[in-house]
């Protein structure tokens, strides 16, 4: 989205409530090995995720949310203190939600090898979840999953690594890019790789991108997972905000700007929340978190995630050139408390707001 834009209409209770929504329970974190795999090393390495449970809970067929971490496929963890706080946010509020490992490493740092390394995490995160949805079928739903709500995503590499497995769905596609050796990625596995158990779904339903890109734009397409949203900074010079080449490894890619303008011509559920003038994922590192961009990660993810646990296939309505009908306004935070009354939306500070003009519906608007 850019400048100011709309989401569709809310209730007149102005913001959702209840489940997915409120902070409602507690947590427990259950750290499993979901499977095993080779890394760049040569040495067998045990995958663990981090499920997190929200407790107590008396639903048996939860949303699960995936958070991948970033690093450029050589530094991270699943303890990653942005991933976690999100992960934690969201437990909180009725998701099972995982943070998971997969395999780092580059013997060089050149495209080629960031390429296979990337798509070393994708087998990685196709294993967990099959890993999943064995444990649904053969271990009787253990942590509560209703495999039909599955969203993934996550930050920077972390989400490379989700439009990856949300978006590349045969190394033909891949091959479309000079750079990747599909010879040597068929050899070690191909795009499902053998990290975790065989013979199980590997499909989810939403993914999303934070400070994220993908090397082809175009292969966004009806028929893959068509729910896709993203954050992006227009001063990121890690990865492009628009299109242009990643650092060191001079590999094109496409981000935020693109993939979001793909998915719209594409029909697809598609949204774009621009911090303009922000540089790489602003809303956090590997040790900490920007608690004022994170709040914005918090806020978009929350609505989106509720629109697609109520009805992940559908697309959002049509976006509006202008609000209508004109001020003033009554403008609510997200939480429903009152903010005050403005003439026009231009004169509200940069964030996501709740317009209401009775006796009209209210409005969710992203300022920027």
């Amino acid at each position: 989205m850019r400048g100011i834009g709309l989401l569709g209409l809310l209730t007149l209770s102005w913001a959702q409530s209840g489940r997915y929504w409120d902070s409602l329970f507690s947590y427990r974190r259950e750290t499993v090995a979901y499977g095993q795999a080779m890394p760049i090393s040569g040495t067998t390495q045990t995958l663990y995720a981090d499920i997190y449970l929200p407790e107590p809970d008396t639903e048996e067929a939860r949303p699960l949310v995936v958070f991948l971490y970033g690093g450029a496929y050589v530094s991270g963890s699943r303890r990653d203190s942005d991933i976690v706080h999100l992960a934690r946010y969201f437990v909180r509020r009725g998701y099972v939600t995982a943070c998971i490992d997969y395999r780092l490493g580059l013997s060089w740092p050149t495209a080629t090898e960031w390429i296979t390394a990337s798509i070393r995490a994708v087998q990685d995160l196709k294993g967990f979840l099959r890993f999943v949805r064995r444990s649904v079928i053969v271990d009787g739903n253990p942590y509560g999953i209703d495999t039909n709500r599955i969203y993934v995503g996550g930050s920077s590499a972390g989400a490379f690594t989700a439009l990856y497995a949300a978006y590349i769905t045969s190394l033909s596609e891949l091959a479309q890019v000079p750079q990747a050796d599909t010879a040597t990625i068929r050899q070690i596995g191909g795009l499902s790789g053998t990290s975790g158990p065989a013979g199980y779904s590997e499909t989810f339903h939403g993914v999303f991108s934070l400070s994220g890109g993908i090397l082809r734009s175009s292969w966004l397409q009806p028929g893959k997972v068509s729910s896709i949203i993203a954050m992006h900074g227009t001063g990121d010079q890690t990865v492009p905000y628009k299109s242009g080449l990643l650092p060191f490894i001079n590999l094109p890619a496409e981000g935020g700007y693109n993939i979001d303008s793909a998915a719209a011509a594409q029909g697809l559920y598609h949204d774009l929340f621009t911090w303009v003038g922000a540089g790489h994922v602003p809303y956090g590192t590997q040790t900490s978190v920007n608690p004022t961009y994170m709040r914005d990660v918090e806020a978009f993810l929350r609505y989106h995630f509720y629109q697609w646990n109520s009805r992940f296939t559908a697309a959002l309505p049509a976006r509006e050139n202008s609000l209508s009908p004109q001020g003033p306004y009554q403008v609510y935070r997200l939480d429903g408390t009152f903010w005050g009354v403005v003439e026009a939306p231009h004169s509200l500070p940069p964030g996501i707001w709740i317009l209401y003009a009775p006796p009209y519906k209210p409005r969710l608007l992203y300022r920027y």
